[in-house]
C-alpha cells in the first residue's frame, strides 16, 4: 500500500468519524425531495400573500389593485429576464445591456412559456421548481455533514433567507443554487462524473458560476485524491460545466466581437467595473453619509448601508470556512467577495449572500441541539424576508 493510499484511507475515516460524531448519516432522496416540496410550497403561499397584501393595502389607486398578481413580481432585474426571454438580447424592445444576464435562465422561461403561459407566470414556476431542486440537495448535505435534523433547519434558512424573495421572484438565484448546491454535494462525495450537469446549469445561470468552478477545484484538492483515473473525471467534469461561459462567449463573439461583453454591459448599464477595494469602500460609505433631502433617495442610502453589512458577514462567513479548513466553500464564497468588494461600489451584496449555500450549513450546524436560538434566527431572517417582499413587490429597491 502506498503512502498516498494511506493517506486517502486516513481521510475518509476522518469524515466517517466527522458524520457518525456530529449524528450525521445518509437521508434518504424521498425524504429529501418531500422535505423541499413542503418547504417550499408553504413558504412560496406565504410570500404570495404577503405580496398580494401589500399591494393590497399600500395601493395609491382607487378601486380595485390595478396591479396584476403576476406584475408585482416583475420588479427591478425580473423585467429584463423577461425581456431576454421574449426578444432575445438584439431586439431593441430588451434592455440595450441585457448581455450582462447570463442566458439560460431566460431560456428556461422561453421554453416554459411555449406551452401557452405567461412568461411572468414561467419564470416564477422556473424559479419555484429550482428551489426545490437546491432544496432537496441542501437537506441532503446538511443532514450528512451537520447531523441528524439540520437538513430541515438548512432550508428553512435559505427559504426564510433575508434576500429570499430573489428565490420566487423571476431572478436567477435559485437557478444557481439548484445547479450550485448539487455540484457540491456530488463533488464531496468523489462523484465528479454527476458534477459536470449541476456545473453547467449554475454556470449557465450567472456568471457567479466561475466562482463555484473555483470553489469545485479547491473542493477537488481537499479530498486529496490524486489517482489519474479520478483526476480526469474530475477535469472533465469543470470543463464540461465551463461550457456554457464558453458558448455564450462565442454567441457574444460573434454579435458584439467581445467573448466578454458582459463585463462592458456591466459597466454601461449599472457602473460596475474593477477597482481597487479601498476605492470601493469609500465610494460605498459616501453613498451612506448624504444628508436628508440632499443626493439619493433615502431607499438607497438605506440600502447602502445594508450593502457593508452585507459584506462583512460575507468574510465573516469566509473566514469561518477557513478555520473549518472548508477549502472549497471557502474558495467558492472568498473569491465571490472578491469580485463584490472590488467593484466600483457595492452592489447586490445582500441578495449576493444567499447564493452562498454554506452559511446555511454553518448556521445549521450551530443550532443543532438549540431550538432557542433557532427560533430566534428563523424570526430575525423571517422579519426581514417579509420587508424584502413588501419592499420588492411595492417596486421599492431591495438590493
Amino acid at each position: 500500500m502506498s503512502a498516498l493510499d494511506v493517506v486517502r484511507r486516513k481521510d475518509r475515516a476522518d469524515e466517517q468519524s466527522k458524520r457518525v460524531e456530529s449524528g450525521g448519516e445518509r437521508v434518504s432522496d424521498w425524504t429529501a425531495w418531500r422535505q423541499a416540496v413542503q418547504l417550499v410550497a408553504i413558504t412560496h403561499v406565504i410570500y404570495f400573500a404577503v405580496a398580494y397584501a401589500a399591494t393590497s393595502f399600500l395601493a395609491s389607486s382607487t378601486g380595485s389593485s390595478d396591479v396584476g398578481v403576476l406584475e408585482m413580481w416583475t420588479r427591478w432585474d425580473a423585467r429584463h429576464f423577461l425581456q431576454v426571454a421574449q426578444y432575445g438580447y438584439t431586439d431593441p424592445r430588451s434592455d440595450p445591456h441585457a448581455t450582462a444576464f447570463f442566458p439560460l435562465f431566460p431560456l428556461l422561461i422561453r421554453a416554459v412559456a411555449a406551452i401557452g403561459i405567461a412568461p411572468a407566470l414561467a419564470g416564477l414556476l422556473v424559479s419555484g421548481v429550482a428551489a426545490v431542486v437546491a432544496g432537496a440537495y441542501l437537506f441532503k448535505l446538511a443532514e450528512e455533514e451537520a447531523g441528524a435534523g439540520a437538513g430541515r433547519r438548512a432550508v428553512l434558512y435559505l427559504l426564510l433567507f433575508p434576500t429570499a424573495v430573489f428565490l420566487v421572484a423571476p431572478y436567477s438565484e435559485a437557478l444557481f443554487l439548484a445547479g450550485a448546491v448539487p455540484a457540491f454535494y456530488y463533488a464531496r462525495k468523489g462523484r465528479w462524473h454527476l458534477v459536470a450537469g449541476p456545473a453547467a446549469v449554475a454556470m449557465g445561470a450567472r456568471a457567479a458560476g466561475i466562482f463555484l468552478l473555483i470553489g469545485l477545484v479547491f473542493e477537488f484538492l481537499r479530498r486529496r485524491d490524486f489517482r489519474p483515473r479520478t483526476a480526469l473525471t474530475a477535469l472533465a467534469a469543470l470543463a464540461a460545466g465551463a461550457l456554457p461561459l464558453i458558448a455564450y462567449g462565442a454567441y457574444l463573439a460573434r454579435i458584439h466581437g467581445d467573448p466578454f461583453y458582459f463585463f462592458t454591459d456591466q459597466r454601461l448599464g449599472w457602473q460596475r467595473e474593477l477597482t481597487n477595494p479601498v476605492e470601493s469602500f469609500v465610494t460605498t460609505l459616501n453613498a451612506t453619509r448624504v444628508p436628508a433631502g440632499a443626493g439619493n433617495l433615502t431607499n438607497f442610502v438605506i440600502a447602502w448601508r445594508v450593502e457593508i453589512i452585507a459584506a462583512a458577514i460575507g468574510v465573516g462567513f469566509t473566514i469561518w470556512a477557513l478555520v473549518k479548513r472548508e477549502w472549497g466553500y471557502a474558495a467558492f464564497m472568498g473569491s465571490f467577495m472578491v469580485a463584490l468588494m472590488t467593484s466600483s461600489v457595492y452592489l447586490s451584496i445582500p441578495r449576493m449572500l444567499l447564493s452562498f449555500f454554506p452559511i446555511m450549513l454553518f448556521l445549521a450546524a450551530t443550532t443543532r441541539g438549540r431550538p432557542a436560538r433557532h427560533e430566534v434566527l428563523l424570526v430575525a431572517f423571517a422579519s426581514v424576508a417579509m420587508l424584502g417582499t413588501v419592499t420588492y413587490t411595492r417596486f421599492a429597491w431591495f438590493f
